[in-house]
């Protein structure tokens, strides 16, 4: 395949994102007037090409590469004062890919100096124009950052100049999502030689298939209430690790071993969630807020003088339905928290179940946004872990695995962009440790907190979480906190002379592992975490003037109720 082919195929309806009532068109001499789109374009030649390895500063020539970061960075602001009009230079240097170079194969680019030249200023000149792009923007920098405010309004639903008809799955106007995605970035990979570590603003993805990502905003106004504090500010998370009990009875066994010709199909179990039941009657959203959340962010707040910035229960905590009506009762409630986490587990008539995580953001409208995704991959429980959880569903003598009988063929990702500079993705227990889809994905965004919800034992640094999240928290950087619930903690101590009643596990980027205890009697943890400023360089060597941030475990403190609730 030819660039100009590759081109043709990213580029449908040819490059000019501001006529979207104009006849679609195939002209591809201008250069894409939105520069989401160049940047996805030349994005994709760079690494399909593989040229992002020739990105690295010659030594011998620094004052050269000086020049040109300084030129790239003046188109870049050129643009954005103008976006309007893509600046003189930046066309050119297209014309230069869409006629000099247009029928080099994209296996040869990199036998191209000079398209490999004009190939990487023209991604960085795209990147560098869309600094502070998924995330609100102050009004002091909206003249900067006319392209972030563009999209800003885009994305929610303001008067906005340019639409984005793929959104929340792409920043993307010409380039459709089957070719490729484009998503805000917060985290620059520091380790490794990869595409991920030529940009600072923009994460190119891999086009929608197995895995549909999204980018959802924490706020729809610019600048106002949710102004960003100043530098540095607390995320406090309030870990509920609910349910406390969870009885054996609550795993049953759906489908046993069979012989299948010369081998078998494996046998599944499914999980009744019998902790939402009390005395007959269902838990309600009303009760479990009046009960038991409420009180812990009122507690939350008298012992560190804060309200919890997000709330956060295990996997398979709560159903669809219960989950919702708990929201509705925070909100109604006014206590001022922004985002509720938690895993749900649904079942419908004659399908599988459905494991999912739910992420509540409270927007300051009243409004209350809403990203779900489905578990990637089932459980396997093996006979040493029924036999440390003291579970006995399935009396076969034969058999010693069984999976969790769960649908997951629809898989999404999302992704939360909190205040201005931070933003978050949640994993479901064996997403953590599976490569595909997600990571992928992860490792190009690069959220600053990764929180994996899980129904597993002590979360010790020497388990499998504490393995997978050094991965993440290594590339691209993210802290990664696992968290489970209370019950599935007791019930794998129940063998142990030594309860570990570590409850969660923190790993960061800096390099600090810490396991999150729960004292006895207490009911839920508070993490206050600091977000620094973090220096960030590309592999060509563009700074993004510590607009970054880097979350930091500063303390930990337990709560307890003194009415503590009768139904836990």
């Amino acid at each position: 395949m030819t660039v100009i082919e590759l081109i043709q195929q990213l580029l449908p309806e040819g490059t000019d994102a501001f006529n979207s009532q104009a006849a679609p068109s195939t002209n591809l001499e201008s250069c894409p007037s939105w520069p989401v789109d160049l940047f996805a374009v030349v994005g994709t030649i760079i690494e399909r090409s593989g040229c992002y390895t020739m990105a690295s500063p010659d030594r011998q020539k620094l004052d050269e590469h000086a020049i040109r970061l300084t030129e790239i960075a003046n188109c870049a602001r050129v643009w954005n004062a103008n976006d309007d009009m893509v600046p003189g230079p930046v066309d050119s240097l297209w014309q230069a890919v869409v006629t000099t170079f247009s029928d080099v194969r994209v296996s040869a680019v990199r036998e191209h100096t000079d398209l490999v030249q004009i190939l990487l200023a023209l991604f960085a000149i795209a990147d560098e124009a869309c600094a502070g792009m998924g995330w609100d923007v102050a009004p002091d920098n909206a003249s900067l950052n006319m392209f972030a405010s563009m999209a800003f309004a885009a994305l929610t639903e303001a008067d906005a100049s340019v639409m984005l008809p793929h959104a929340p799955h792409s920043l993307c106007v010409m380039v459709p999502p089957d070719r490729a995605i484009v998503l805000p970035k917060a985290i620059t990979s520091s380790v490794g030689c990869t595409i991920r570590s030529l940009s600072h603003y923009l994460a190119l993805l891999a086009p929608i298939s197995v895995l549909e990502p999204s980018w959802i905003l924490s706020s729809k106004r610019l600048g106002g209430d949710q102004a960003q504090p100043a530098a540095p500010y607390d995320l406090r998370l309030l870990l509920i690790p609910f349910p406390f009990t969870i009885h054996g009875r609550s795993f049953q066994l759906s489908s046993p071993r069979q012989n299948l010709a010369d081998n078998h199909v494996p046998a599944y179990f499914k999980l009744n969630q019998t902790w939402l039941t009390l005395d007959g009657q269902p838990l309600t959203g009303q009760l479990l807020a009046d009960d038991l959340v409420i009180p812990l962010i009122k507690q939350a707040q008298m012992e560190t003088g804060a309200v919890p910035t997000g709330v956060i229960l295990p996997e398979c905590a709560l159903s669809s339905a219960l989950a919702g009506e708990l929201v509705q009762a925070l909100a109604a409630a006014e206590l001022g928290i922004e985002f509720l986490i938690t895993g749900v587990l649904d079942s419908e008539a004659g399908e599988n179940q459905l494991n999912r995580a739910l992420t509540f953001v409270f927007q300051e409208d009243g409004h209350v946004a809403m990203g779900e995704q489905n578990k990637h991959h089932r459980w396997r429980l093996d006979r040493g872990q029924t036999d440390r959880y003291g579970l006995n569903f399935d009396n076969s003598p034969g058999n010693d695995k069984w999976w969790e009988d769960i649908d997951v063929s629809q898989r999404q990702l999302p992704f939360f962009g909190l205040r201005r500079d931070m933003s978050l993705a949640t994993l479901i227990c064996e997403d953590l440790a599976r490569t595909d889809p997600a990571m992928s994905a992860i490792r190009a965004v690069g959220p600053n907190l990764v929180i994996a919800l899980l129904m597993d034992g002590p979360q010790l640094a020497v388990r499998w979480p504490g393995r997978y999240a050094t991965v993440l928290a290594e590339d691209p950087g993210s802290a990664v906190l696992s968290f489970t619930c209370a019950a599935m903690v007791d019930r794998s101590n129940w063998l142990e002379a030594k309860p570990a009643r570590s409850i969660g596990l923190w790993r960061d980027g800096g390099g600090r592992t810490q396991e999150i205890g729960l004292p006895s009697g207490a009911l839920a943890m508070m993490l206050t975490l600091e977000s620094k400023k973090k220096h960030q360089n590309t592999l060509d060597n563009r700074s993004d003037k510590e607009l970054s941030r880097q979350l930091t475990l500063r303390t930990v403190v337990p709560l307890f109720l003194a009415d503590r609730p009768s139904w836990i």
